[in-house]
């Protein structure tokens, strides 16, 4: 029996999945952070292995005909070679098997079962916009981080939501129920607060991405300063796509949305509507399949 393996790395989890020869799901397992800008490369490997060993302790002598690996932090080539390089040494990987490395947008892609053309956005604490046409070129929009602004994720949101409330409370912009909830989420009574909460919490993305909800709720309630922000993240989201999308010359195709903020109720609305205004042939769909399954597939592509 031939054995296929796929990983789906991103900075708290890794998922692992191998299929055999007729695709059947033969395992899969969870374990630590292998994103390669959030952790070092012997942790990236140890977290591969440690997902691993519990089919090795029942299939002491499996070696994987591919490996097609997904992790967050690679930008360029020389990244994937490097995790290349080090993925031999995953347990069950011998001189024989085939190595693969990306960033873990491909699986997002993939998920969609968008093998040969399409686009994936992915929209959660962080976000991103990848596709690949039929000729095989690939391009990216978004995806440069929290620096940049992640521009439509929930770390946007998070963001936009602490600039407005201190806004508000300055006299700045208009106060409402948002506001005041924004303000009760973050312990925020005066504006003397929110200098000490800003410098606490600046760098802790999860933590700022955690008010995205927040958003989503009061825009939901017609909340004039959450539908603003709402409607700022998704423009940025749809034109991300866009770019993408004419990058590639793609006109005709699918659009996997993957991040739980893409799916919110009133959010997802808005942004389909933006996306089809922008590109009105585009089929947009739901993820198929799990994309560490997804890794698996196009392991036994290579």
């Amino acid at each position: 029996m031939k054995y296929y393996v796929g990983i789906d790395g991103g900075g708290t989890k890794t998922k692992v999945v191998i299929i055999d020869e007729n695709e059947n799901l033969v395992f899969e397992n969870t374990s630590g952070p292998s994103s390669i800008d959030t952790v070092d490369n012997n942790t990236t490997l140890a977290s591969f292995n440690q997902a691993l060993e519990p089919f090795f302790k029942k299939n002491r002598n499996v070696s994987f005909q591919a490996v097609f690996i997904g992790v967050g932090g690679i930008v360029s080539e020389q990244d994937c070679k490097q995790v290349e390089i080090f993925s031999r040494h995953i347990i069950g990987v011998s001189e024989h098997t085939l190595v693969r490395a990306r960033n873990d947008m491909e699986n997002a892609l993939y998920s969609g079962l968008l093998f040969d053309e399409g686009i994936a956005l992915i929209c959660g604490t962080g976000m991103v916009a990848f596709g690949k046409n039929k000729e095989g070129s690939t391009h990216k929009a978004g995806g440069w981080g929290y620096r940049e602004g992640d521009l439509g994720s929930s770390y946007d949101l998070g963001m936009r939501s602490l600039r407005h409330v201190i806004k508000a409370f300055d006299g700045r912009d208009t106060m409402s129920a948002f506001s005041t909830a924004v303000a009760k989420e973050i312990g925020m009574s005066s504006t003397e607060d929110f200098f000490h909460i800003i410098n606490d919490k600046y760098l802790d993305r999860t933590w700022i991405a955690s008010l995205a909800p927040l958003v989503t709720a009061y825009s939901l309630k017609n909340d004039i300063n959450a539908k603003h922000i709402v409607d700022h993240a998704t423009d940025e989201l749809a034109l991300a796509v866009y770019a993408v999308a004419h990058k590639l010359g793609i006109k005709d195709s699918s659009l996997v949305i993957i991040g739980s903020l893409g799916h919110a109720k009133g959010y997802q609305e808005l942004l389909h509507t933006k996306i089809y205004n922008l590109l009105p042939n585009m089929h947009i769909i739901n993820p198929k399949v799990d994309p560490a399954y997804a890794a698996a597939l196009m392991a036994k592509r290579l």
